[in-house]
């Protein structure tokens, strides 16, 4: 930065604590979204038992890129995750507000590191 009263340090372990704390919200909004039942419950011992499945974890993963994509944040680790177990980009970019193919485009072909140059944008996940 140009201010040399800025430390290097200081900055990114405030850019760490910023993307834990979006994570966690993401996750909590995530669970209302998904209208989670109240926990302990009968239903939501259900749910909870279910998340873990492929089905479970895409649904999540799918519910948590259209969240990040709705308020300007870049969802590009959950894009990769849910490309990991099997996820089509006709999913992926419908739950970005995309089209399959402008969502390839966007996150299918470079790394995050050069992404996240190029868009001047910190992918948060």
């Amino acid at each position: 930065m140009g201010d040399e009263r800025v430390s290097v340090e200081e900055v990114a372990e405030a850019g760490d604590i910023l993307a834990e704390e979006v994570d966690v919200l993401l996750e909590r909004l995530a669970d209302k979204v998904l209208a989670s039942p109240r926990a302990g419950s009968r239903a939501w011992y259900t749910q909870w038992n279910a998340h873990n499945s492929p089905d479970g974890q895409r649904r999540r993963l799918l519910v948590k890129i259209a969240i990040a994509s709705h308020a300007g944040i870049d969802p590009v680790h959950d894009i990769e995750r849910a490309r990991q177990i099997g996820t089509s980009w006709v999913s992926i970019g419908r739950a970005a507000g995309l089209s399959s193919r402008t969502a390839r485009r966007r996150w299918g072909t470079t790394p995050v590191k050069d992404r996240q140059l190029d868009i001047g944008q910190l992918a948060i996940w």
